[in-house]
């Protein structure tokens, strides 16, 4: 499914329709360039879910949790950039696997290709295209594993 987003509250308008999708356990890969709105849908979905904290770019940090306790499944949302690693090897140590697949969270991923050699249990991915405005941001279900 393909949108145009023509600003943040747009792209965030977006996210809180794709939020409402979720059940739980979803592993989501977000793919595209810097600045092309993939930590604002992050944003716009974290909102939807009643995360009331600012969602910022985990860039630095690499991995940033968010408690939920509005949703009456979902009770974390993870978020994760992986611009800054090198090699599967270089997340090793994060404890992916407490995360990914659990009923009660939902896993957000930054940049995944550059970490290709990683097996994600991945249900979405997300393509953020932008040449300036507007943003075309493309969904696509991902075939289970």
């Amino acid at each position: 499914m393909e949108h145009i987003s023509h600003s943040a509250e747009e792209t965030k308008r977006i996210a809180a329709d794709f939020a409402r999708m979720l059940r739980g356990g979803e592993v989501v890969l977000l793919e595209g360039g810097l600045g092309s709105g993939k930590t604002t849908f992050v944003q716009g979905v974290a909102e939807a879910l009643g995360i009331s904290e600012p969602v910022r770019s985990p860039t630095f940090a690499v991995l940033q949790t968010y408690p939920i306790s509005s949703h009456s499944v979902i009770r974390e949302l993870v978020h994760m950039d992986a611009y800054r690693l090198k090699s599967p090897e270089d997340i090793a140590d994060l404890g992916l696997e407490e995360w990914l697949g659990r009923p009660d969270v939902v896993f957000f991923m930054e940049w995944p290709w550059i970490v290709s050699g990683l097996n994600l249990p991945a249900t979405h991915e997300i393509i953020f295209s932008s040449d300036g405005d507007p943003r075309r941001i493309t969904l696509h279900v991902l075939p289970k594993r």
